[in-house]
């Protein structure tokens, strides 16, 4: 069964007088604070000034960044927002095309974590990738560091999104297509860097029932104080994924 799943999450708190202790309440009754698109970086200003001329509105939606996830961690927030694409060989966005659009921007990838096969963290593949991780492994890591430094930490959701859509024009790079080989290799990502100590997986939703919808049914979620440490991970997508 797959780290990464689908399964709604009911995020609401209970009725006042049900549960006296805020460490009995389960993780499906809590209500988390987030950010969308967590790793995001701005887009270089230059490139973003023709991006702006030639689509203001577009522009406009992507005009904003982030401070590293594990800053934000330390705010409190609870919940973050990853998009993922699949990069099996390595290099596929290493060299985005707005650096061709417009000369002189800074690197953005002084380690040269983009030539390496694996999944890639950013927005908008050749226009919005600058990313304070470049790599999910990357994240991770950063997300396990700041973890094993606040032990005592209440859970966090992290939500995925594969991206493997593709941007109807020439010059935008063409993602690889996540299948179940993909998503194979995402949970066992996770696992590497993580640890599976570190993740609440559907198995221990699943616990003594057939199926893990029987066991969402039966709300058969951990209490807090038995998350305390861990990652959830939650899939954003339809259809075929």
């Amino acid at each position: 069964m797959r780290l990464v799943t689908c399964v709604g999450l009911l995020m609401v708190l209970p009725a006042i007088g049900l549960i006296t202790k805020k460490e009995d309440l389960p993780i499906n009754k809590i209500q988390v604070i987030g950010s969308h698109n967590s790793y995001k970086q701005a887009i270089d200003p230059a490139l973003f000034k023709v991006f702006k001329s030639q689509d203001t509105t577009a522009a406009n939606a992507l005009d904003y960044e982030h401070i590293p996830m594990p800053a934000q961690l330390d705010l409190g927030l609870r919940n973050l927002e990853i998009d993922v694409y699949a990069d099996e060989k390595g290099g596929k966005y290493a060299h985005p095309r707005g650096f061709e659009q417009v000369k002189g921007q800074p690197a953005f990838d002084q380690l040269g974590e983009m030539n390496a096969p694996g999944f890639k963290v950013l927005h908008v593949p050749d226009l919005d990738f600058r990313s304070s991780a470049l790599t999910f492994k990357t994240a991770l890591q950063q997300l396990k560091k700041w973890s094993l430094a606040h032990p005592d930490h209440t859970p966090v959701f992290i939500t995925l999104e594969a991206k493997d859509d593709t941007i109807r024009s020439k010059e935008f790079t063409i993602p690889e297509v996540f299948t179940s080989k993909t998503f194979d290799q995402l949970d066992a990502v996770i696992l590497e860097n993580l640890g599976k100590e570190k993740v609440i997986t559907p198995a221990d939703i699943k616990g003594k029932y057939k199926t893990l919808e029987e066991a969402v049914l039966h709300e058969n979620w951990p209490l807090l104080s038995k998350a305390k440490g861990k990652f959830i991970f939650v899939l954003d997508a339809t259809g075929r994924k």
